[in-house]
């Protein structure tokens, strides 16, 4: 009987032990990833990137920054030791917002048997339009009406509608709230998040984007940039 109260008891502490490394696992890679701030003062928005993407053109309307995984290093990068495990797969990412020459690259060197490891690229963009005549409220409530509607269809396109608050770890509050894709039936397919926020005589939309396996390892990652998006005041 005394064998089976210590036994008992060693099962529920290996359940804790357990649970807790699960946590540390989607811990440790946000907080081991080198960070770098992004202010972009021209269009009024600021957020923080894992240092391993790179702006794709100039800063302009519509901004792009890309990172794909397996790629080989630049000199004195140090922040690639974060990219982690290669996978069996590529797709062709055409027709998501990269360039010709990015989109080029990966359905060509997807990570088959030849494939050199690369996966396809992961992105965030953000692209502003000027909207100084339509109040910032307007626009916000217009949206939001418009995602939670589409969450309500029989055959929703979105989920996970969230508001950001301060009290809740984000950078900022006021007119934006961020939303996911719904669940893609296979790993290759593209999948994204989303950010809307009016604010500035303007209204951005921000989308984070990968595979929907990517997801799995990534989206801690990106819940961090979500988090740390801003509006800053507009360059005079």
């Amino acid at each position: 009987m005394q064998k089976r109260v210590l036994t008992m008891r060693n099962f529920r502490l290996l359940g804790i032990v357990l649970g807790a490394l699960a946590m540390v696992a989607f811990v440790v890679p946000a907080q081991a990833t080198e960070w770098k701030t992004v202010e972009v003062k021209k269009y009024g928005y600021s957020f923080k990137i894992p240092a391993q993407f790179e702006r794709s053109g100039d800063e302009d309307k519509t901004t792009s920054w890309l990172f794909q995984p397996g790629s080989a290093p630049k000199a004195g990068d140090s922040s690639s030791k974060s990219t982690k495990k290669k996978r069996k797969f590529g797709v062709n990412i055409k027709g998501v917002g990269f360039s010709q020459e990015n989109s080029e690259e990966n359905s060509s060197s997807g990570s088959g048997d030849g494939g050199g490891g690369l996966e396809p690229a992961l992105q965030v963009y953000v692209n502003w339009v000027w909207m100084p005549d339509v109040g910032a409220g307007t626009l916000y409530s217009a949206n939001w009406d418009s995602v939670k509607k589409d969450m309500a269809s029989p055959d929703p396109n979105y989920t996970a509608a969230t508001n950001f608050d301060k009290k809740q770890g984000y950078a900022y509050e006021g007119n934006t709230f961020w939303y996911k894709e719904v669940d893609k039936k296979k790993g290759d397919e593209i999948h994204r998040w989303h950010i809307y926020s009016a604010g500035n005589k303007s209204a951005y939309t921000i989308g984070l984007t990968g595979t929907f396996e990517q997801f799995i390892e990534w989206g801690p990652l990106f819940e961090e940039v979500v988090k740390s998006f801003k509006l800053i005041p507009l360059e005079k």
